[in-house]
């Protein structure tokens, strides 16, 4: 776990934002305070709520689109304390995190929940979660179905001469009745839930570390599919048990298609670099991984899903071993790079949100030691392009699915004949590129730039603008 002792809190990436928000960076407190942002929400009037921890008190605070501060509340439970999540529920929020020494006699660190009014004042007395005399931590809090929350992290836990971390999981309902979910053996000596996701008419999928020895870099990816109820269906972790640097899934999101997603960090060469994978929620194998980084330190924090073929990774990348930068990326369904931004700051995202403003998908970061900014970003492409209407075919449709960074494409819902031809035709008109077409195809490095697509075959024709941008 990093910390970082500097001024610090959000950034905000926005596609396109308003003509009245010049791109700017802001940074919130003076140069004595300690400030951390775990997460940012976007509010139903447009602006945003950001929660953490502000010289060792629980934060909440809201800035408008251009990262002006509307208010600032801080709260003390204990003897420290912070907030990691928040919950917009319309009337009231639900904030999660931790307090130490927050219970009379018992100095060990707790989960903390508060509901706070939509001044972020508190409202009613907090709920504590954890055994006594024991650390219990929170790093995730989610809405699930039937109006309940599920809640991860980890908590100390002996079994006989042996004292671990436990992956820890919390059901509640809105009365915050409590259902818990554990996970320990005495094999491992640590394990932490980052994040858990549900997955419909199953349960839920629960994603962490697995600690390998006793300090805590040695550590592999986990996940852990459980029923409705907590109860545990199986279980996987992976990549390699030896190393030294962290190896862990941090984040958890689920695709249209029911695939899951996972981000965080993986060995590779040596190095540790941000790994986005893809994962089967029925059993947690993965269906497909990439790296991206590799300057020793890289990890993945935070992972939304924002359609099938556009998810919003956030996190840290070492530049070239000297200074620590936070790092946007967005990767389409192939988990291919699609476009990123690296602000000349130190520090991490924490948090990605992405929304639809006036037209566009806007991208909005919270993280550590760089305060709030944004600025143009990402070229989104759509994960649909318009359907065809094949000719002499009125019920079949035609679906091309472009991946221009890595130049791929798929072609879904037509039985392609075989005859047809694929072919590339410049802005002049010119054809740059033909092949016999297939269900999904590598197509050739061309200059970037828009290009018809056009399929031929002995029945007829069809086409339809595509994007090249490596």
């Amino acid at each position: 776990m990093r910390s970082f002792l500097l001024v610090c809190l959000a950034f905000l990436a926005m596609a396109s934002l308003s003509a009245q928000c010049a791109e700017k960076v802001s940074f919130y407190g003076s140069d004595l305070d300690d400030v951390l942002i775990h997460r940012i929400i976007r509010t139903s009037d447009n602006q945003f709520i950001m929660v953490g921890q502000k010289n060792l008190d629980a934060l909440v605070m809201k800035v408008d689109a251009c990262g002006n501060v509307v208010w600032e509340k801080t709260h003390q439970f204990g003897l420290e304390q912070g907030f990691r999540d928040i919950i917009d529920l319309g009337g009231k929020y639900v904030a999660m995190g931790y307090c130490t020494e927050c219970k009379s006699g018992d100095a060990s660190k707790k989960f903390l929940i508060q509901e706070l009014t939509l001044n972020g004042d508190k409202t009613g007395f907090p709920k504590t979660l954890g055994p006594s005399n024991a650390d219990a931590e929170g790093f995730r809090m989610r809405a699930v179905s039937g109006n309940r929350f599920a809640i991860v992290g980890t908590r100390t836990v002996t079994q006989g001469q042996t004292t671990g971390n436990s992956m820890v999981a919390y059901l509640l309902d809105g009365s915050y009745g409590i259902d818990e979910f554990q996970f320990f053996t005495q094999k491992k000596l640590g394990e932490i839930a980052y994040d858990i996701v549900e997955v419909p008419g199953t349960g839920f999928v629960i994603a962490g570390t697995s600690y390998q020895t006793t300090t805590p870099e040695s550590a592999m990816i986990r996940l852990i599919g459980t029923s409705g109820t907590l109860d545990q269906l199986w279980s996987n972790e992976y990549y390699d048990a030896s190393t030294m640097l962290e190896q862990s899934a941090r984040a958890i999101d689920r695709l249209p298609n029911g695939d899951l997603v996972i981000t965080g960090a993986k060995v590779e060469g040596g190095q540790q670099q941000l790994f986005v994978g893809k994962v089967n929620p029925m059993n947690g194998v993965l269906k497909g991984a990439v790296t991206y980084g590799g300057s020793g330190d890289d990890v993945g924090r935070d992972i939304l899903v924002i359609d099938q073929d556009n998810i919003l990774v956030s996190g840290l990348r070492v530049n070239a071993g000297t200074s620590e930068g936070p790092w946007g990326l967005v990767v389409d369904q192939w988990l291919a790079l699609r476009d990123d931004y690296q602000p000349a700051a130190t520090g991490l995202f924490n948090s990605g949100i992405a929304f639809e403003e006036n037209g566009s998908t806007q991208f909005a970061f919270a993280g550590t030691s760089i305060s709030f900014a944004f600025k143009g970003l990402f070229a989104r492409t759509e994960s649909l392009s318009t359907p065809l209407v094949v000719p002499g075919e009125p019920d079949a449709r035609l679906t091309i699915y472009p991946n221009p960074t890595a130049g791929q494409i798929r072609l879904e819902g037509w039985d392609i004949p075989a005859d047809c031809r694929i072919s590339l035709i410049n802005a002049e008109g010119r054809q740059q590129w033909t092949a016999p077409a297939r269900a999904e195809m590598n197509l050739p490095t061309l200059p970037n730039g828009t290009y018809i697509l056009r399929l031929e075959w002995s029945e007829g024709q069809m086409q339809q603008p595509i994007l090249l941008q490596r």
